[in-house]
Formats: C-alpha cells, structure tokens, sequence
C-alpha cells in the first residue's frame, strides 16, 4: 500500500514554535514582530500556530506564520518595520489607518507602521510574510529620489500580486523562500544575501504604489528638487540642534520667504518649517534609540530626564506638544522608544 507524504510547508527548517496554546503563539510570534492582541473568533476551537523565519542579511526576513481556526490581531503600530503579508490560502480582512481590504492569493497586504492596524485572519488562512525594517526602507527611497524625504512611507494597502507590475517582484519572493528551502547560498547573510535584501528592498519601492510613487515614477518637477530646496534641506538638517528660524534659512539660500514656502510645497508637500520639525523628531529618535535604561536615561515617560534633555536639546522645550508631534510621527511614545531599545 502507498504512503501518503505530507508536503513540508514553507521555511519548514527555519520552523520557531508549534503550538496549540493561544497565548504561547501570542508571545512567541511577538519575539519576532511586536506585541500585539491574538483572539480566537470561534470560542472553543483547537489552534493550530506555528511560524517559521528565516532573515535574509540585516533588514528582511521571510515568514510563514499559520493558525489554523480563524484569529483577530490587534497590533496597534508596527513600530519599526512593513509587512508584506501573502495569503497562501484563504484570505483575510485587513484594517490599517483609513484603509481596508480583503486580502487573498491574489490581494497582499501592506500595511505601514505609522498606522494603526487590525487584522482578522479566516479559517485555514497561513501567511508567507515579507518583514522589512522601515529605515531600510526610508534610507533606499531618499537614495532613489536623491533627496531628503519630507513625508512618512506610507503603502496602498492593497497589492494586486497579479499586476504586471509586480511580476518581478513575486517572482523574487518565491525564488528566495525556495532557495531558503533549499538550504542553500542566502541564510546567515553575505555578500548574495545582502545584494538580495538590496533589490528587494528597491523592487518594492518601484513597482507598489505608496505617497511617493509619483516622485519615483519620473516626475522630474518632484524628483529633482530645485537648488534652493536641496540647499535649505542641507543647511537645515545641518543645523537642526541649532535655533533657526524661517528668516534665517531664507538668508542663507538667497530667498525670500514666500518664494521658499511655495517652493517646498510645490515640489516636498511640506512648508519648510515642517520640514525642519520632521528632521528634529527623527534626530531625537535616533538618539532615544541609542540609549540604554541606565541611570537617569531611563526614567519612563515623557517627561523623564533623558526624553526631556533629547527633546530640549533639539528645541522642543513644551514636552506635551512634543510628545504628541513624536506619536504622530512614529506611532508611539518616546518613553516606548527607549524601552524597547533598552529590552
């Protein structure tokens, strides 16, 4: 008589956990992604998780991620990096800011991290998921665009895996999980895998659309910034520890205000001055990252030493505005940066 073999699933080798206990896949999935809320919809159903990964060099990994019976997540803000989540069977409905979708087979999702997400996975729904960092990401586009980005990296939602568009895109997907299948050539980083991430990570940006795709596409009004912008980017981001006011920048590029201001909108979508705020959030995020819990650094809450020294540093000196500008602009509190960071 002859034996059925079941096939191995997905990134079978580089398998995490199998579980049939909801809070044990709650927490290990987390390890891996972030916190996030796990419900089962049909009360009284045997879960059946289990999630594979598999990092490609320093800022992608694959993922299989299953459970069987049907789940709500809930995890709020991605925090630090994009999910492009491929129905390998059934489908999903997927919330994410002001977007929604079905997604199935044929509809991915991505969802970005400085929008609020909800997900409720159907009955027999596993997932190939593509983590990508989001400085990876921002750090590519500015590369593409040969230009500082104003404005947060935000998807469509939805990806039609069917669009010609994104053939090449699929296509690579599914040659790196068979060739991570296979053991062979990318695991454990060098030099293919780093060039890999590279493309991916570039392929991405070309071919889905996002709040940028215009700039990306050839519209050389929006791609190549006039020199006064470039210049006052420059000089901003320079100086951004420094009091500068609109008069200022003005000065050193040999502008008057008005002309400034209807440039940056015209061809950034921001005012200068927002510009400016947006490069003294990202600055004081980088240097909250590069703390530890120690000492007075690590006193919790925005108004703790670290955050407040940061921040003033940067000329945010009323911490309640701050702390709203800084969750507007990273999805969480600048407490909750240097939490994680310290974990």
């Amino acid at each position: 008589m002859e034996t059925l073999t079941t096939p191995p699933l997905p990134l079978q080798r580089y398998r995490l956990f199998e579980s049939h206990d909801v809070d044990e896949a709650r927490e290990s999935v987390a390890r891996v992604f972030c916190p996030h809320g796990l419900v089962m919809l049909k009360p009284r159903t045997r879960l059946d998780a289990c999630h594979h990964s598999a990092k490609l060099h320093r800022d992608v990994s694959l993922n299989y991620v299953q459970y069987g019976p049907g789940v709500q997540i809930d995890p709020g803000y991605l925090q630090d990096f994009f999910l492009l989540q491929i129905p390998l069977r059934g489908g999903a409905e997927i919330r994410c800011g002001a977007q929604q979708i079905d997604a199935t087979p044929r509809l991915a999702s991505l969802p970005s991290p400085t929008e609020p997400l909800s997900m409720r996975w159907a009955d027999g729904s596993p997932h190939l998921i593509v983590q990508l960092a989001r400085s990876a990401l921002h750090s590519r586009l500015e590369s593409l665009l040969q230009a500082p980005v104003g404005k947060p990296l935000v998807f469509d939602l939805g990806v039609p895996l069917d669009n010609p568009t994104l053939a090449p895109l699929v296509h690579f997907i599914d040659y790196l999980r068979l060739t991570l299948d296979a053991g062979t050539g990318l695991h454990g980083g060098g030099p293919l895998a780093e060039h890999a991430e590279a493309y991916l990570i570039s392929s991405l940006l070309m071919s889905a659309g996002h709040n940028h795709s215009k700039a990306l596409a050839g519209d050389n009004q929006r791609r190549l910034l006039p020199r006064v912008v470039r210049r006052a980017q420059e000089y901003m981001s320079a100086h951004a520890d420094q009091p500068l006011s609109l008069a200022d920048v003005c000065r050193e590029v040999g502008c008057s205000a008005r002309a400034l201001q209807l440039a940056f909108r015209q061809h950034v979508g921001q005012g200068p001055m927002e510009f400016l705020r947006e490069t003294r959030l990202d600055r004081v995020r980088n240097e909250l990252q590069q703390r530890t819990s120690s000492g007075a650094n690590g006193t919790s809450g925005t108004n703790g030493t670290g955050v407040r020294e940061v921040a003033q540093k940067y000329g945010f000196l009323h911490l309640g505005h701050f702390a709203a500008q800084y969750r507007a602009r990273f999805g969480e509190r600048p407490s909750e940066t240097m939490a994680s960071r310290s974990r």
